[in-house]
């Protein structure tokens, strides 16, 4: 009777692939919400510095407040000195803001409900994308492989990460099936979610250029992937304008966000300095160069599944490297998908090191986070 049971339950999943990525989504946000109410009782009850919210909900913290501006009262450019919420991007918010339109919830409920579905969402399309490519069970190991990160519970936070993570996936399903005019769109909703959605623009460029490697190029995905992606970049670019006159505001305000353009010589040499003497913040500095390391040597096996994906990656440590600060690097790691089907075809003795460090830091960045701790 087991056996049958158990036999049944494995050609249902075989029918409905959806329900593989849905039930570890499932699991994993079960797991991270006992987690977090675990240890956001341990570390007592922290107040926020935001008046009108000092006790948010779990998954509201830091950068938070900051969308949380912006779908109150919009973009505000700030005098010199002084940061603003016109470095974070608009699409978020949005989504955010149309949801509360098309529910009863409001606030910072509807952000984490929204953020729910869209992490759901990118884990099923990325989850697809990898079993197309590749098979089931890689596709599982990669997207356990990113669900444990250390830096994982960004998806359901209040924070932009499920958004540009969807699009990101959705980028890489829609090219993979030479969905060009769909991958260009997606590309351009991702850069309306961060700035470095824009990044996404060569990778999918390259990828189109190999797939017509030794045939005649067509004139209309060549303007639909030169024309398309930048839309939604230029869009906030201009909503900036007349809204401050400085349509590059998000990007020349990043340094009163604490990010200075330095050699990044200067800058690895450092953090190292500062982690080797254990100077102030050397473990958050120790955390970043770890997240650095970590997709530095995985760079070289991303040629093996397509040269385009170290470029990509290497554009999306660029930002960090040049500038004072690898602040968040952890987090911006997070959405490198294809690193994480890198992980899941490692040695099995690889992934199981790889996957019991990442569960003892993911524990240690919850702990971090719930408590009002910079944790990415």
């Amino acid at each position: 009777m087991l056996k049958r049971n158990f036999a049944d339950i494995r050609a249902l999943y075989a029918r409905h692939w959806w329900l593989t990525p849905l039930t570890i989504f499932i699991i994993w946000r079960i797991a991270l919400e006992i987690i977090g109410q675990i240890f956001f009782s341990i570390s007592g009850v922290p107040i926020s510095n935001w008046k009108e919210i000092p006790f948010p909900p779990l998954w509201a913290r830091w950068d938070s407040g900051w969308y949380a501006s912006i779908l109150n009262y919009g973009y505000n450019l700030r005098g010199p000195g002084v940061m603003s919420n016109v470095t974070f991007f608009p699409l978020f918010p949005l989504i955010w803001k149309f949801f509360e339109i098309i529910t009863p919830l409001k606030g910072f409920m509807a952000a984490l409900v929204v953020n729910n579905i869209l992490a759901l969402l990118g884990f099923t399309v990325f989850f697809r994308w990898v079993e197309e490519n590749w098979n089931k069970l890689v596709a599982l190991k990669s997207l356990v492989a990113l669900l444990i990160f250390p830096t994982s519970f960004f998806f359901i936070s209040a924070y932009s990460e499920s958004t540009l993570f969807l699009f990101i996936a959705s980028t890489l399903l829609f090219s993979s099936r030479k969905q060009w005019l769909y991958a260009a769109t997606t590309v351009a909703l991702a850069g309306a979610a961060r700035p470095t959605g824009i990044l996404l623009w060569p990778l999918l460029a390259w990828l189109w250029w190999s797939s017509h490697s030794n045939k005649s190029k067509p004139w209309r995905e060549f303007f639909a992937i030169l024309l398309i992606p930048p839309i939604g970049l230029l869009l906030f670019s201009l909503h900036l304008y007349f809204r401050s006159g400085n349509p590059f505001a998000w990007l020349s305000k990043q340094a009163d966000a604490g990010r200075g353009l330095v050699s990044p010589f200067a800058l690895l040499w450092a953090y190292i300095r500062n982690i080797l003497s254990r100077g102030d913040y050397w473990l958050k500095h120790l955390a970043e160069m770890a997240a650095l390391i970590f997709v530095i040597i995985l760079i070289p096996k991303l040629k093996k599944i397509h040269p385009a994906y170290v470029l990509y990656a290497m554009l999306n440590l660029l930002p960090s490297l040049l500038s004072n600060t690898l602040t968040s690097l952890q987090r911006f790691v997070l959405v490198l998908a294809p690193i994480f089907v890198v992980v899941a075809l490692q040695k099995r003795w690889l992934y199981v090191f790889y996957s019991t460090a990442a569960i003892i830091l993911l524990f240690y960045s919850v702990f971090r986070f719930v408590s009002f701790q910079w944790a990415g």
